[in-house]
Formats: C-alpha cells, sequence, structure tokens
C-alpha cells in the first residue's frame, strides 16, 4: 500500500484521556512549532523538552509508537559530519572521533514517551556501543508556559505566556505558575539527575558494551481539580472494562480495507476524555491536536456511530455529562437558553479566567436534537427503560425549547453572544451559508438540516414514549412531526434542481445553493418519499460528488472553494450519515458507493486517519484530495464513521424492546467476509458471520447466541426498493440453513 497524502507533516501525537503530547518532528518539544508541548485539560504544562548529549542534539534516526498513548524514538550521537565512499557511511575502517572524543555513532539512545491521565512517563536508554568508556552528560532541557491550546493554533508564539517559577529539590524539578488566579504545577521527577532551573541532569560513565535507564516523569497538577492515584486507577479501570466490552469484527477482502477497519477500532478505543463523574468517563473529546475537549454534537455523533461496537455505553457517557450541563438561565453571552446543551466545554487557562468564548457555549442549534435522537437510538440498541429514564426530562426541555424558538413554523437560529459563531446548524463557520449568487445570508436562518433533526427527534421520542405506554405524548410528538415534513416539502423544494435549498433566511428567501446538507435530510427522513430516488441521483452529480465524498457546496456554485471549511470541502462523517440514510430508503447502489469511496479516502493516510476535513478536488483532479489549512489530524467522529459505516453495511436495525434485531448486509467489493463477535442488542449477545458470494449478494448466519434476541433477514422498513414479495423472499432465505 502506498500512502499518497498527509497533513500536519511537522507534528506527532500521543495521548490519553485529558493529557496529549505533541512533539515535533524530532520528538521534540519548542523548537519553532507553536502547538508542540505536554497538553493536560488544554493547558500546556511543558512547553520545551529538549534531548541533548554532551551538550548537543543527538541525531534522530527513527521515530514511532506502538499504540496511541506512546512515542518511541532512536537516536545517535554523536552523527558523522563527513562521508565517504559516496555514501552516508565512512568508506574506511578506522575509527573516526567527534570534538567530544566520542566515536561517531557509538551512542545510541532510545527514547519512549508513554502519555498518562495526569503527564508523561519517559525512558531513555542510554547504551554505549563503543570499545572505550563514555563520559557523558545527558540533559533534557524543561520549562512551561501553562499556554491555552486556543492559542497556539496559528504560526505565532502564545500571545500571554504565565512565567513559571522553578523550584529544585535533588533529582526533582517543580515549576510553578506565578499567575494569581491560575495556580498550576508540573512536577518533574527523573531519578539519579540533578535537577535545574532549566532541567534535569544526568552525569555518566559507560563501559564498553553498557547501557543505563534514565527514568522521566512528568506530573501535571491542576490547583481546581488534581487527579489523585485512586482517581487515575478508577478512570483506567473503567477504560479497560470497557474496551474488553467491545465487539470484535474479523475482516477479509483484498485490499487494505480490513486494515483501515481495524485501526478505526483500535483508535476508538483511545478516545474517551476521562473526565466529569463516573457515568460520564467515557464521552469522547472531538480531536487532536486542536480540540481534546467535550463538544456536543461531536460526542454524540460519535457516541451513535460506535453504538454497534460498544453496546452504547460511549452514547450514554455523553448524554448523562452533556445532560447535566443542559441550561436552566437565559444568557446571551453564551448563547444559553433554558433547554439548550452545550455546544463546547473547555477547561484551558482562558476558561479559567471567565473567557466567554473559550469556556461553556451554548451557540449550537443542532446539539439539542442530536441529543434526542441519540437517546432514542441508545434505547433501540438496549431496550431499557432504567438506562434511558433520566434523560427523558433533558429529552423533554429540548423539544420545549424547539418550540418556543421556531418561527414561521421552522426552527432557526440566531447567535447573541459577541463572541460566539455566525451560524449555528452543521456548517457553523463564517459564510458557510450563501445564496446561489455566493452572497452571505443573513440571519435568523432556517437551515435544512436542522428541520430535518428537528423532525427526527420529534418522531423518534415519538416511538420512544408510544413503547413506554405514554400514548397521548408519543401522537402529538409523530403529529407535529408529519405537519413539519409536509411544510418542509412545500418550503424548500428546488423544482429546477430537484433537490431542498440550504435554509431560509430572515426575509424569507430560499437559500438556492446546492450543498450536502441535504444529505441529513434524507437521513433524518424528512424528505417527501416521492422524491428521494431524485435528490439522491442530484447528490451524485459531479459538481457535489466528488469521487471520495459529498462536497459541502456544488463546485459550479460561485462561492466554492475547495480548501475552505463548509464551501467546498468534504467530510468524512457526513458520507457515514448519508449511507445510513440511503440504507434506510433501500438505495443500497449508491451506498455501497459511499463506502467504496470513504474506506478508499481513509486508505490514503497515515494509520488510515482521515483528517477533520479534506479538500474538495476531484479524483480526476489529484491523487488526494487535498486538505483545509489546519485540519485536526484525528477527529473523533471520523474514527467512528468506520464502525458506523460498518453498522450500515450490515443493515443493523435493532428493536431491543422487541428482543428484536433485524439484519439486511450488504458488503462492498472490498471486502469479501465481516465477522463481529460479542454483538449486543438488548439483552441478548450473539456472533455473525456476512459473506459476499460470487455474484455479489451478501448472506448472513448467526453463529452464537445468547439471551432471547431475535434475529430476522428483512430489508429497512422504509425501504421505497422493495415490496412485500421482496421482503417475505428476504424472510425465507434469513431462515433457510446456509
Amino acid at each position: 500500500m502506498v500512502l499518497r497524502a498527509e497533513i500536519r507533516p511537522e507534528v506527532r501525537l500521543a495521548w490519553r484521556g485529558p493529557t496529549m503530547l505533541v512533539t515535533d518532528v524530532r520528538g521534540e518539544l519548542g523548537r519553532g512549532v507553536t502547538s508542540t508541548g505536554l497538553w493536560f485539560r488544554e493547558t500546556r504544562y511543558l512547553r520545551t523538552m529538549r534531548l541533548l548529549v554532551n551538550g548537543r542534539a543527538p541525531h534522530l534516526c527513527a521515530l514511532g509508537g506502538q499504540d496511541a498513548r506512546t512515542l518511541d524514538l532512536v537516536y545517535v550521537h554523536p552523527e558523522l559530519e563527513q562521508f565517504g565512499g559516496g555514501g552516508s557511511g565512512l568508506a574506511r575502517s578506522e575509527e573516526s572521533l567527534a570534538s567530544d572524543g566520542l566515536p561517531h555513532r557509538s551512542i545510541d539512545v532510545r527514547v519512549s514517551h508513554a502519555v498518562q491521565l495526569d503527564g508523561l512517563e519517559s525512558r531513555y536508554v542510554v547504551a554505549n556501543r563503543s570499545r572505550r568508556v563514555a563520559r557523558l552528560v545527558i540533559d533534557v532541557a524543561l520549562d512551561c508556559d501553562w499556554a491555552d491550546i486556543g492559542d497556539t493554533i496559528g504560526d505565532r508564539e502564545a500571545p500571554v505566556r504565565i512565567w513559571a517559577r522553578a523550584v529544585c529539590d535533588g533529582s526533582s524539578l517543580e515549576l510553578r505558575s506565578t499567575h494569581p488566579q491560575l495556580r498550576y504545577v508540573t512536577h518533574v521527577e527523573a531519578p539519579g539527575a540533578s535537577a535545574h532551573q532549566s532541567g534535569v541532569r544526568w552525569t555518566l560513565e559507560l563501559a564498553p558494551r553498557d547501557e543505563v535507564v534514565l527514568p522521566l516523569r512528568v506530573r501535571a497538577i491542576d490547583f481546581e481539580d488534581a487527579l489523585t492515584g485512586e482517581g487515575i486507577a478508577a478512570r483506567e479501570d473503567a477504560l479497560a472494562r470497557w474496551r474488553a466490552s467491545h465487539v470484535v469484527v474479523d475482516t477479509t477482502g483484498h485490499g487494505v480495507e480490513p486494515l483501515v477497519i481495524a485501526a478505526a477500532l483500535e483508535d476508538l478505543a483511545s478516545l474517551p476524555l476521562l473526565e466529569g463523574r463516573p457515568r460520564e468517563w467515557l464521552a469522547p473529546q472531538a480531536g487532536l491536536p486542536i480540540y481534546p475537549a467535550l463538544f456536543g454534537r461531536d460526542a454524540l455523533t460519535t457516541g451513535w456511530q460506535a453504538s454497534c461496537v460498544d453496546g452504547g455505553a460511549m452514547l450514554d457517557a455523553a448524554l448523562a455529562r452533556l445532560g447535566r450541563l443542559q441550561c436552566t438561565r437565559d444568557d446571551p453571552r453564551i448563547d444559553a437558553q433554558p433547554g439548550r446543551i452545550p455546544q463546547q466545554v473547555r477547561r484551558g487557562p482562558r476558561a479559567r479566567l471567565g473567557d466567554g468564548a473559550f469556556a461553556v457555549s451554548y451557540a449550537d442549534v443542532a446539539s439539542p436534537l442530536m441529543y434526542v435522537i441519540s437517546l432514542a437510538q441508545l434505547f433501540a440498541l438496549r431496550g431499557d427503560e432504567a438506562l434511558i429514564r433520566p434523560h427523558l426530562d433533558t429529552a423533554r426541555r429540548i423539544l420545549d425549547w424547539a418550540h418556543e424558538q421556531a418561527q414561521g413554523g421552522f426552527l432557526h437560529y440566531h447567535t447573541r453572544s459577541s463572541d460566539g459563531p455566525e451560524h449555528q446548524g452543521w456548517k457553523d463557520s463564517g459564510g458557510a451559508m450563501v445564496h446561489a449568487d455566493g452572497s452571505s445570508a443573513r440571519s435568523p436562518i432556517a437551515a435544512c438540516e436542522i428541520q430535518g433533526y428537528w423532525f427526527a427527534a420529534q418522531e423518534l421520542l415519538a416511538l420512544v414514549l408510544w413503547m413506554l405506554g405514554r400514548r397521548g405524548d408519543a401522537r402529538a410528538l409523530w403529529d407535529s412531526a408529519r405537519d413539519l415534513k409536509r411544510r418542509f416539502h412545500r418550503a424548500f423544494w428546488m423544482e429546477d434542481e430537484s433537490f431542498y435549498g440550504l435554509g431560509i433566511d430572515r426575509e424569507g428567501r430560499l437559500l438556492r445553493s446546492v450543498t450536502s446538507n441535504v444529505g441529513h435530510c434524507i437521513a433524518s427522513g424528512i424528505v417527501a418519499q416521492p422524491v428521494i430516488e431524485r435528490v439522491v441521483e442530484r447528490m451524485f452529480a459531479p459538481d457535489l460528488w466528488s469521487g471520495w465524498g459529498f462536497r459541502t457546496l456544488s463546485s459550479a456554485h460561485p462561492a466554492y472553494e475547495p480548501l475552505s471549511y463548509h464551501c467546498g470541502s468534504v467530510w468524512s462523517v457526513e458520507s457515514t450519515t448519508i449511507a445510513l440514510g440511503l440504507r434506510r430508503f433501500g438505495l443500497d447502489r449508491r451506498a455501497l458507493q459511499l463506502a467504496d469511496a470513504t474506506l478508499a479516502l481513509a486508505s490514503l493516510y497515515p494509520g488510515f486517519r482521515v483528517p477533520e476535513c479534506v479538500g474538495g478536488y476531484a479524483k480526476d483532479e489529484m491523487p488526494h484530495p487535498g486538505a483545509y489549512p489546519r485540519a485536526d489530524l484525528i477527529q473523533a467522529w471520523n474514527v467512528s464513521a468506520i464502525p458506523g459505516l460498518l453498522h450500515a453495511m450490515m443493515g443493523f436495525f435493532n428493536v431491543a424492546p422487541l428482543d428484536l434485531l433485524t439484519i439486511d448486509p450488504i458488503l462492498p467489493t472490498c471486502l469479501d467476509r465481516v465477522r463481529v463477535k460479542g454483538l449486543r442488542v438488548g439483552r441478548g449477545v450473539i456472533d455473525l458471520d456476512v459473506w459476499r458470494d460470487r455474484d455479489g449478494r451478501s448472506h448472513f448466519d448467526v453463529t452464537r447466541r445468547e439471551g432471547t434476541l431475535h434475529v430476522v433477514r428483512q430489508p429497512p422498513p422504509e425501504s421505497i426498493s422493495v415490496g412485500i414479495a421482496g421482503r417475505v423472499r428476504a424472510l425465507v432465505e434469513g431462515l433457510l440453513p446456509s
């Protein structure tokens, strides 16, 4: 396999919960790359960490890592300065000495960094490969500034630096913040070293062929909520138990796609933020290195996409934490209104100092509705009334807020905060909501996908309430959703485009722009059934479909920019949402096309990690799609998009309250077989074997079953491509032995 694309090549990452290590390509901190550092809760506890051997930087030979939390490096010292024989070494066998008297390349240093929940454990293995005694001074230079991660996104140093006061005691160094309100502490332990104000030093004398291990431990101490040993152990135990509960997915195929799926499942297990109350620990962070924090819709989307892997545990944690933070007051400074849930929750220095733009913000109308949708999905998966009951009041308050905010029958957004984003729908960047002529729309705006989320929230909660016996409330929500769907089609439909408009602006004008937002409408179910196929075919037209996914804005639009955030880029997370919508309505050929493209996109990148958003260039324009400038390297919902896509391909339809799982698998051409072990729906656990035959048809066997779960082959209930005869045929095939 050839990796053909890479973003942020200047940095390397490792992370664990709220802690993140960002190094340059030499594995160092603080040498010209502004975002490097040891970060804890979005605060930089180490700004500089640099290895020196006899006062010089050793030569880096290799850098890697065995998992998400580690970085492993190999250095050599002293490096050659002159080479012979036309190669990169010496042409003759005489010993070559450096200025410090050591033979060239005679000292190797293996460095292993392991990120901990509260800091970093490092191990320096120094080996003397020469035939003479080596006298060495090993320095690790250290300093910190406790900068806010939001201040290091660009190329300039953080504008505000908190100065440190160094306290040395033998082999320990404590860097203490001098800020009167931000009493951060970075504690360093280096057994066998002598600490000084600028770092730690080991003085060594190594016999020939000898080596020594030098440990270094850095602990980030939060003045408000320091992690204790007991708290760390409890979190690690919860994380281990959660990981052990995951389904096991074994795939075979003739390309790299099985590796893509395996890598996504491995990365998924590294995403929990492990913050808040115990039930909330598994709520995921949004992404790295820019968004290692709780973002409402990111956490919910990541949770529901991953639910087939972890039984909804991550989703339940996100619901718990976001529900606890549901707003109960009106505060225009942070766009807070009773019933809304957070768009983001930050914990960096700016948030601690009360900067509204960097603390809790409610400037998002998508997150509240996604909360309700996610709650219904969790109930469908688990069927446990006790599990969802604590969240029902939160959901009711969200829908009360939505009805109160609706204008003219649609849900609008309008930012009141001077620090908040202009747009609060799926597209939340400036300039994202545009008219057909390229001009920007002004709020209040009723975005098309927001109406879809509102429709789905009402429809799905109606089904939940019906199952719980609250028939009157269920009917009211169902009727409201049906009415919204009818009004939506009348107001947003563009007959000449066979498509829906992007939104309605404050003057009541339809934004006649062709965008990927409509894919969300398909998935939500708000699209009128008679036009679904027309809408889908329009989405796959070459101005919107790039071959890697759907452009956020048609390439024929005056405002199209392939490297913009929301005016032409491609978001992998949308592909999974849209694939689920295509399968929901039986449009399997297009769903397979989208699945193939999504897996192919992931195969382009190191670690098979699709960046936050990629460019809109078509496959015939470039061998890779490009990327948005400063796109996040690892985005949680792009990681979970792969298991979400697998869910779509398996055709899982969970009805846990009835002990029922329907399956209708379709495998893309890149996958021959998928084995799933430990799939949990309600009180049942099953193993599945799914394969594609020579004719391209997919089949399955239930190879193990625990509990009372009924597994039936059936196309999705709303499929428009199958009639009664097709459903009977699928049912019979599912009952016959393979």
